[in-house]
């Protein structure tokens, strides 16, 4: 019993075993080795013409024929594919002795050159179980004199998507992005550059973006129009050379070493590369390989004097930069041994070498990557340091507006002070010319005995009212003039009406208000009373009118009566001279004018100026 159990273990055992080998996914077929038989027809060679063995991948002069063999098992769970890498001068493809598959060749007409790869699929009636025959004929063209046939493989499309999704994303996507990247990046920073010509540096690095983005095109236009292809080929050597010598002198520059003669010189050998293109009729010899061959040479002094920068200024930027640089020659010096099929990297990474990854565009672009990053530093550095600049001038301005305030508020006290002296010495003299010399000429009159009591009166009574002309003109309580006048035209209508004579007053002036300084005022009321006090005693008039005019800028004051008047009067004394000085003080003049019968006086003077007066 127990031998039959273990018995019937084994055998199911047995199954599950043979089950999951069965299950298991089957694996691309990838030969080795082929058979080439150069031939430039489109038809297959017969299979008695001189194939001879090469190993993958191959390289034949001119256009070939290969020949592969591979096993198919005979439980397929899914279509085959036949998968290449790269093909690129195109061809066609035959699957036991029937067309597979054909990729477009360069003809009379176009130019191209595939950079993609080829996932073809394979129909499950052309394949067949056990041994199947591949033929695959490589074109060769003007810009592929070779044909290649890369290490392909078939088996499984699903099993060998994953490789052909990875390859096309680096050769293709990657190559767009690139371009677009470059193209917006070199513009923006060109036109940062136009706007800022001194920072060399950023106009550099626009056109090293812009060069390179140029230069990228090559993996991204795959078909041309025939007579295209040479001012094509011209192109993508100016934009590599251009991209070199752009980065050299941005080195140099952001190292700070102008040196232009250095400069001059690496631009002149960047002009050499398309004119060594066109020397050579189209050759690739003279550009592709002994003028590339000095941009590398190039390209290992830029590293040597960028370490050598790096090792002088100790600074991030330049320590960065020197990395960056040593990475992307190491790949251009790669990708130059790979487009020229150099044996010793054969040697050293073969399975590498056969796939034809080109290395430089992508060091490039992490290249480009630093210079931007060193640049967006010194940008976010230079606003830094403006705005520490502006902290600094801020609380400088603070300072010096705080001084400033503070020598204000002086000189405001100053002023003040000035024009409280001003005014006081201004009081002074009035009640001086005034009050004071009817006082001195009353007492000496009285000292003399030529003065009778009722003019001692008289004399008393007038050194009140000019007493209270000064006080209500000079009065802080109110800074409108019409209330000082209304009380000068109350008395003066009583002291005219008692000696016989009528008085007519008009006042006109904006928004019923006059402002004026005191002493303006007080200067226009010692005007008005001293033209009163001659019509009272002079003028025999029996009527006076008196005008009180404002206009904007202007005030204008008018006294006329209908008697003699101060023309009538030969000996007028220094009542003409005192209005005349005092109309002096506020900027104006004063004018008499026959009247027909009397005189008119008029005083005119600034409004503006008898404010600050």
């Amino acid at each position: 019993m127990r031998r039959t159990s273990w018995a019937c273990c084994s055998f199911w055992l047995l199954l599950v075993l043979c089950g999951n080998a069965s299950a298991q996914p089957q694996q691309p077929v990838s030969p080795a080795t082929a058979q080439v038989f150069p031939s430039d027809s489109a038809t297959p060679p017969p299979p008695d013409a001189a194939w001879r063995s090469v190993a993958l991948p191959h390289s034949e002069p001119g256009a070939a024929w290969y020949r592969m063999e591979f096993q198919a098992p005979e439980n397929r769970a899914e279509s085959w594919a036949v998968y290449l890498p790269y093909f690129y001068a195109g061809g066609a493809l035959y699957l036991n002795g029937f067309p597979l598959a054909e990729v477009a060749q360069s003809d009379d007409a176009s130019v191209v050159r595939w950079e993609r790869p080829f996932l073809l699929p394979v129909p499950d009636a052309m394949l067949k179980t056990g041994a199947n025959e591949l033929l695959v004929r490589a074109a060769a063209s003007s810009s592929s004199p070779n044909s290649r046939l890369p290490a392909l493989s078939m088996g499984p499309q699903a099993r060998q998507l994953a490789a052909y999704e990875n390859r096309r994303f680096w050769a293709r996507t990657m190559p767009q992005f690139t371009v677009v990247a470059c193209t917006l990046v070199g513009v923006l920073v060109l036109f940062i550059w136009w706007r800022r010509r001194e920072e060399l540096l950023y106009g550099l690095f626009g056109l090293a973006a812009l060069l390179w983005g140029a230069r990228t095109l090559t993996f991204i236009v795959e078909v041309l129009p025939a007579g295209w292809w040479g001012p094509w080929r011209m192109f993508y050597h100016s934009a590599t050379g251009g991209f070199v010598i752009v980065l050299m002198i941005f080195a140099m520059r952001l190292a700070g070493s102008v040196r232009p003669r250095t400069e001059r010189a690496l631009l002149a050998y960047w002009l050499l590369g398309p004119l060594s293109y066109v020397a050579g009729g189209g050759s690739e010899v003279l550009a592709g390989r002994i003028w590339a061959a000095g941009l590398i040479l190039i390209g290992m002094s830029m590293v040597v004097f960028s370490a050598y920068a790096a090792w002088r200024h100790r600074q991030p930027s330049t320590t960065a930069l020197g990395l960056g640089l040593a990475v992307a020659v190491a790949a251009g010096v790669h990708d130059y041994m790979l487009a020229n099929n150099t044996q010793w990297l054969q040697a050293a990474v073969g399975h590498w070498a056969s796939q034809r990854f080109f290395l430089l565009h992508y060091a490039a672009d992490l290249l480009l990557l630093i210079m931007g990053g060193i640049l967006s530093g010194r940008f976010v550095k230079a606003l830094q340091d403006l705005e520490h600049l502006n902290r600094t001038l801020e609380s400088r301005v603070d300072e010096r507006e705080q001084a400033l305030a503070l020598k204000y508020e002086q000189v405001h006290r100053l002023e003040k002070q000035h024009a409280a002296d001003d005014e006081r010495q201004r009081i002074m003299r009035d009640l001086h010319d005034g009050l004071g010399s009817q006082l001195f000429v009353t007492l000496s009159r009285v000292d003399a005995g030529t003065i009778a009591q009722e003019g001692i009166a008289q004399a008393l009574r007038d050194c009140i009212a000019d007493m209270r002309l000064a006080l209500e003109a000079m009065s802080p309580d109110s800074n409108d003039f019409l209330e000082a006048w209304s009380n000068f035209r109350f008395r003066w209508e009583r002291q005219l009406e008692m000696a016989g004579i009528a008085s007519s007053w008009q006042v006109e002036t904006p928004d019923g208000m006059l402002t004026l300084a005191p002493h303006a005022g007080l200067q226009l009321l010692r005007i008005a009373q001293e033209a009163l006090t001659n019509v009272l005693k002079h003028a025999g008039a029996k009527h006076v009118q008196i005008n009180l005019l404002a206009q904007p800028g202007e005030v204008r004051m008018e006294v006329q009566d209908n008697g003699a008047g101060m023309l009538g009067n030969t000996r007028p004394g220094r009542g003409l001279d005192n209005m005349r000085s005092r109309a002096a003080r506020l900027g104006g003049g004063i004018e008499l004018a026959p009247a027909h019968p009397g005189t008119t006086l008029r005083l005119q003077f600034p409004h503006l100026s008898a404010l600050s007066a």
